[in-house]
C-alpha cells in the first residue's frame, strides 16, 4: 500500500478497487450460458411403445368415466380426452 506524503496514513483505495473486480468477476461467473437455458427448456421425451401408449389411454379413459359414474357420457369423449392427457405427459 501507498502512503500519504501529507499525513502517513495508508491508503485504502487499491483495496476497494480490487474487491469490486472479485464482486464484478463472481457476478459474470454465475451467469448461465445459452447453451444451458436451453436445455432446461427442453424436455427429454419418453420412449414409449405404441401398445404401452394405447394402455395408457385406454386406463386414463376408464378413470375419466369412473369419475362420472359411467352415466350419462361419451365413451369417444372419454377417449379423446385421455388421449390428450397422455400425449401431454409423453
Amino acid at each position: 500500500m501507498a502512503t500519504s506524503k501529507a499525513n502517513g496514513k495508508k491508503k485504502p483505495a487499491a483495496k476497494k478497487k480490487a474487491k469490486a473486480k472479485k464482486k464484478v468477476a463472481s457476478k459474470t461467473a454465475k451467469k448461465p450460458t445459452a447453451a444451458s437455458k436451453s436445455s432446461k427448456k427442453t424436455r427429454a421425451k419418453a420412449k414409449v411403445s405404441d401398445s404401452e401408449r394405447q394402455k395408457m389411454i385406454k386406463e386414463a379413459a376408464y378413470y375419466i368415466a369412473e369419475q362420472r359414474n359411467f352415466s350419462a357420457g361419451n365413451p369417444m369423449d372419454d377417449w379423446l380426452a385421455a388421449e390428450d392427457s397422455v400425449n401431454k405427459m409423453l
